[in-house]
């Protein structure tokens, strides 16, 4: 695996101070996250019947998505990719206590990596294409991948980020939250792109428990980048009413249920 530096290009989407959230959060950022299990089996089965492994995991934050790919994933070589230097170094220590190895660690934003052509079983994304551009990651994925090779890329719609928790009781979330791509758009830059086709769009529906003091504690930790674009004013005023309207929906605060869904795109080349 070869992490190489290439030239910039323009991003889809403007970021807020993106790296200096990140770099705040990433002690806590594992232990607040949510980590979905099944979309890394459903991948695990895409790969099935190949010796090896060689993978790009682009935008790994902590690792958490990494650790259960290398346990799932027989054979894996794993390259972690992050821009962040401080979520990168969570990772190593993360992995490594887990008592995994297979993977390195490359310090490179979307627009500065590249990795040899052909190189790669598999190139995959989870919960991070908002944070770069859709059609420069498929791009740079797409001359990445063997002949064989897949991409993945694992996130939330506008839709679905407005049907969780914090799209219908959190203030001003769908607002602020104004990064995530459609999938129509997707869909549409995927047929634009030279050489690449979408082989499936899966939805995965998770039931979530939680209590109101546990989805505050995950808010004022920032486990959404969302929560970094609000004041400091505008956060506390938000919080407040996330309580309000949580108590008002719920009649147990201390056991609210709700349902989160993501979407999982799965990428090939027209040839293969």
């Amino acid at each position: 695996m070869n992490g190489l530096v290439g030239p910039s290009e323009p991003v889809m989407n403007q970021q807020a101070d993106m790296p200096g959230h990140f770099a705040k959060v990433a002690e806590v950022y594992t232990g607040v996250r949510t980590t979905d299990e099944e979309p890394i089996l459903y991948i695990r089965d895409r790969l099935a019947g190949r010796a090896a492994v060689v993978a790009a995991d682009v935008g790994c934050g902590t690792g958490r998505y990494d650790l259960l790919l290398l346990q799932h994933i027989p054979g894996l070589r794993l390259a972690c990719v992050d821009m962040s230097r401080e979520m990168l170094t969570q990772l190593s220590s993360y992995l490594t206590a887990n008592g995994v190895d297979g993977f390195e660690v490359i310090n490179a934003s979307i627009e500065e990596m590249t990795f040899d052509d052909r190189s790669l079983d598999c190139v995959l994304t989870f919960n991070a294409i908002h944070h770069f551009d859709f059609s420069a990651f498929i791009a740079r994925a797409g001359r990445a991948v063997k002949e064989d090779g897949l991409i993945f890329v694992y996130t939330r719609i506008p839709e679905q980020n407005a049907g969780s928790i914090w799209g219908q009781h959190f203030p001003r979330f769908c607002e602020k939250e104004d990064r995530l791509y459609r999938l129509e758009e997707m869909k549409k830059w995927i047929a634009e792109a030279e050489g690449l086709r979408l082989i499936a769009a899966e939805t995965f529906r998770y039931a979530r428990t939680s209590s109101l003091d546990c989805l505050l504690e995950q808010a004022r930790n920032r486990h959404y980048s969302t929560f970094s674009l609000y004041t400091g004013e505008e956060f506390e005023e938000a919080c407040h009413g996330f309580e309000d309207s949580v108590r008002r929906h719920f009649p147990e605060p201390g056991n609210i249920e709700w349902h989160d869904e993501n979407t999982l795109l799965q990428i090939g080349l027209v040839d293969s």
